[in-house]
């Protein structure tokens, strides 16, 4: 029985970009059949079994051939397989969707189109440049610049430079010379506003701008080269007003996450609209150690406190609670202490609500402040492996505290190869969120962390601080309090 195939656009590189109903049969496939110029961080939406097929084709040396490309496609339907055929852009927008759907049709394979955002579009608005302007353009026409230059002579262009449009040229840095030439051969004016935009909607943007007379040298200086698009036009001449996307303020930085992206997800993504690539690569794995807390959970009524320091020990609890159908009312008398706000909030999800929290969000600060509460009974301190030193050498003269393993970290192999490529290819910051991160990226590297040397480190509290100054690397970022929020204002204020 044949599968199914959706033809789908990707959009022009910010994964925010994207569709939901793309998303969604993202989320479906079996297999994932993905283009040069898609954000692989798409590919993150995919389910753990599927299966990727790069057929990324590169201008001038083509990696797999339409024809192979066809039967990739129709090959795994016929297995029965629900397949993503992802492709940047839009599919029927030069993308040879078209040809696909065809191929599709003729085997006799069910298959639907979603349609992506074309960069014809995109890429303009985010290089300030509205592609129709009431008082400049009332329309545009899209010509594909990656033609061969006897095809190209067979376009109209006479017609063509007798528009008062905006015309758009797909991948057209190869051939841009030519196409400037027969704009001005046929009487276009020299003085036309034209701009060409390299890789569009990334953090790796970079636009030229100027008029058809000179935009050629200006393309080659600058090293302007595909993917990029090249415009020209009345609507041009708006760049310097509505250049919106380069002015953020941490517009081409590169910034490597070392945590954990599923519980920081609103605060990284403060550094995403702020412009930066955000380059996730958890060097720590949380494995949560539910027997433990359920043998806790089993022995409540023994314990006067229950000590919460993060966010995967509430979470550890949580899934034990939901394992053996706890109570909450059987908390009644158990008082609740935790360090740090993301722990409060995960707490209040789950209609905890503590009695003793610090203002300073360290352990510090929260043995000081149980040392001064009358404590009879047992406190059982939720943490991972390696965590509750400070707490337990803090508080065991006066308290009775045990220690429950909720979770372990573990490092991350899994993400050598990526960290190894990201860090090569070179970071403006490196983030750490705990002494472990760092602990686990210098593990994970063979203790070689060298590649960090011309690198801003940011921590996020004195631990983690004290961790990375051991090994010889200076902390150029910190915040007053000491959350993930408050890291990335800092990171604000300083780089923007």
């Amino acid at each position: 029985m044949a599968g199914f195939v959706y033809l789908v656009g990707a959009g022009p590189g910010d994964i925010g970009l994207i569709t939901l109903k793309a998303i969604n049969a993202i989320k479906k496939a079996d297999v994932i059949v993905y283009d040069r110029l898609v954000n692989e961080k798409m590919l993150d939406f995919a389910k753990k079994s599927a299966e990727f097929v790069d057929v990324g084709k590169i201008p001038g040396q083509h990696k797999v051939a339409q024809s192979e490309i066809n039967e990739i496609i129709s090959e795994k339907a016929i297995e029965g397989k629900v397949v993503v055929r992802l492709k940047g852009g839009d599919p029927y927008v030069f993308g040879r969707g078209g040809e696909e759907g065809e191929y599709l049709y003729d085997k006799g394979i069910p298959f639907e189109v979603i349609p992506g955002i074309t960069s014809a579009i995109a890429v303009l608005n985010y290089a300030g440049i509205p592609i129709t302007h009431r008082n400049l353009s009332s329309s545009f026409h899209v010509i594909t610049g990656h033609e061969a230059e006897g095809k190209l002579e067979n376009l109209d262009w006479e017609l063509l430079s007798k528009l008062n449009g905006t015309l758009v040229f797909l991948m057209g840095t190869k051939n841009i010379e030519f196409i400037v030439n027969k704009l001005m051969e046929n009487g276009m004016s020299k003085d036309m506003p034209s701009a060409v935009i390299m890789n569009g909607t990334t953090p790796y943007q970079k636009a030229v701008e100027g008029t058809l007379s000179d935009i050629v040298e200006k393309t080659r200086n600058e090293g302007i080269n595909n993917p990029a698009i090249i415009v020209v036009g009345k609507v041009v001449s708006m760049y310097k007003k509505l250049n919106w996307f380069e002015r953020k303020p941490l517009f081409g930085k590169r910034i490597l996450f070392t945590g954990d992206f599923d519980l920081n997800v609103d605060a990284i993504d403060e550094l995403f609209s702020s412009g930066a690539d955000v380059l996730i690569c958890p060097t720590i794995k949380i494995v949560y150690q539910v027997d433990n807390v359920i043998k806790l959970i089993d022995n409540i009524d023994d314990y006067e406190y229950l000590i919460f320091t993060s966010q995967n020990g509430v979470k550890a609890f949580k899934n034990a609670m939901s394992m053996v159908k706890f109570d909450l009312r059987r908390l009644n008398k158990v008082k609740i202490a935790s360090i740090g706000a993301k722990t409060n909030e995960a707490l209040n999800e789950i209609y905890i609500y503590p009695e003793v929290v610090p203002e300073e969000y360290t352990s510090k600060a929260l043995a000081d402040k149980l040392k001064n509460i009358p404590i009879k009974g047992k406190v059982a301190l939720l943490t991972s492996d390696i965590g509750g030193d400070v707490l337990i050498g803090d508080l065991k003269d006066t308290i009775l505290i045990e220690k429950i393993v909720a979770y372990k970290n573990v490092p991350n192999h899994e993400i050598k190869e990526k960290l190894i490529k990201e860090l090569k290819n070179g970071i403006d910051i490196a983030v750490f969120t705990s002494a472990s991160t760092f602990d686990y990226l210098s593990l994970i590297l063979k203790n070689d962390v060298s590649l960090l040397k011309d690198v801003k480190v940011a921590a996020i509290g004195p631990v983690t601080k004290g961790r990375i100054e051991t090994a010889g690397y200076k902390v150029d970022i910190i915040p007053n309090i000491y959350t993930l929020e408050n890291l990335i204002r800092e990171i604000l204020k300083r780089e923007a």
